[in-house]
């Protein structure tokens, strides 16, 4: 009992119970790559950030031996190679390009990243109220309960872009609740270097800054001039954006994509509206099927997002039942256009992700409806709500060895 109270004095419950959350998802990963094969701090091949980095450290935005990655997404203009992604998970990849050249351990980078998620994903709930032990739940069913659990085990580049856009749009909602609202905004712009549509909440959160300060400073046409700060990292950030794709591609916008083989020879090129309601219909309605007492799992542009992410089932409830009650504030309500826009916007998109375990595209949305989950939701655990999500990480948790084993 001793021991007990000193350790009760020496580490709050809360600290006890995120070291306790980091040390089962560690330990996690840990497992499932050695039923992998020892994965963990091995190197994914798929990882354009490593050699964009590599590059970078010699003094070149291009790739010059590009044709030599042929298994790489490599944008070809004026007769040289690049990377065709954002840039910032490049950025992060610098120190250990230089020290570990093309051989970065990107599975054990991608694996913290989820970390971190998770971490911040805990504080979430805590800001919001929430005890220790049910801001953990919470925060597993974030990151493990959704296609991030597969993501974080594999270093490609796609889920490097991905898991650290969590990890900044996580960041960002954390920061807006603590009241760190420049902070805020300059995450959600770190975001757009990972994931573009992330731009898309840039706007909704200074509105929803601008609403709630609307008394303090004579309405809300005065609060919104009042937000300036939020847009000094933006600014800053998206300039150094728009700057480095002038150098590469003479166009501030142009990340790359529409430089891929694949978009360049496609009809429609990368977006197009016709792209939308098929690919809308496949999020939606495309099943997981049984058959010969084995599950049909599609691999190929995923299936229905709600159910590899259930979070979004726990999230229409609670949204539903404020809307019935006419109790949704103006923030609820745009969060969730925002993530409406997101959806179709990437529905839009040539591709839903190719190759994957469920709709990994719509991970990009969840840290909003987490966001709202977290500032609207009941304090306790609801049976219905322990159940979805013990069943979404072990879905997750099969997914993540099913891509593995099966692909």
């Amino acid at each position: 009992m001793e021991k007990t109270r000193k350790l009760d004095d020496l580490l709050p419950e809360e600290t006890r119970v995120l070291l306790a959350l980091l040390a089962v998802m560690g330990l996690g990963y840990f497992l499932l790559s050695d039923l992998m094969g020892g994965t963990l701090f091995q190197h994914q091949q798929w990882d354009s950030y490593t050699l964009q980095a590599l590059n970078w450290l010699q003094g070149r935005t291009y790739i010059p031996d590009g044709e030599k990655y042929q298994w790489l997404e490599l944008a070809i203009y004026g007769g040289r190679y690049y990377v065709s992604f954002p840039p910032l998970p490049s950025v992060v990849m610098l120190p250990f390009a230089a020290l570990f050249g093309l051989g970065t351990p990107n599975n054990a980078i991608v694996g913290f990243y989820g970390l971190i998620a998770a971490a911040l994903a805990y504080e979430i709930m805590l800001a919001a109220g929430r005890s220790p032990r049910t801001s953990a739940f919470w925060a597993l069913v974030c990151v493990w309960g959704s296609n991030m659990m597969w993501m974080t085990t594999n270093g490609g580049v796609w889920f490097q872009a991905q898991a650290l856009n969590m990890v900044m749009c996580l960041a960002a909602v954390l920061c807006a609740m603590k009241g760190r609202k420049a902070l805020s905004t300059t995450f959600l712009a770190l975001a757009v270097g990972c994931r573009p549509w992330s731009i898309v909440y840039l706007p909704i959160f200074a509105v929803c800054f601008a609403w709630d300060e609307r008394e303090a400073h004579g309405g809300f046409c005065r609060s919104c001039l009042a937000q300036w700060r939020c847009l000094i990292g933006p600014v800053l950030i998206g300039a150094c954006y728009m700057a480095y794709n002038y150098v590469r591609f003479h166009d501030p916008l142009e990340f790359g994509h529409n430089y891929l083989p694949e978009f360049m020879e496609a009809e429609h090129g990368q977006f197009y509206i016709g792209y939308l309601w098929p690919n809308l219909k496949r999020l939606l309605t495309e099943p997981i099927r049984f058959q010969d007492g084995l599950l049909d799992v599609p691999l190929f542009q995923g299936f229905m997002f709600y159910v590899a992410n259930p979070m979004f089932i726990i999230w229409a409830v609670h949204f539903i039942r404020r809307a019935v009650k006419k109790d949704l504030a103006l923030e609820d309500i745009l969060l969730a256009a925002g993530m409406g826009a997101e959806l179709l916007l990437t529905c839009m998109h040539r591709t839903l992700g190719a190759w994957q375990f469920g709709a990994r595209y719509t991970c990009d949305m969840l840290p909003f409806a987490y966001m709202f989950l977290a500032k609207r939701g009941p304090k306790r655990i609801a049976d219905w709500e322990l159940l979805i999500g013990g069943l979404a990480v072990v879905f997750n948790v099969y997914g993540a060895m099913h891509m593995f084993f099966n692909t």
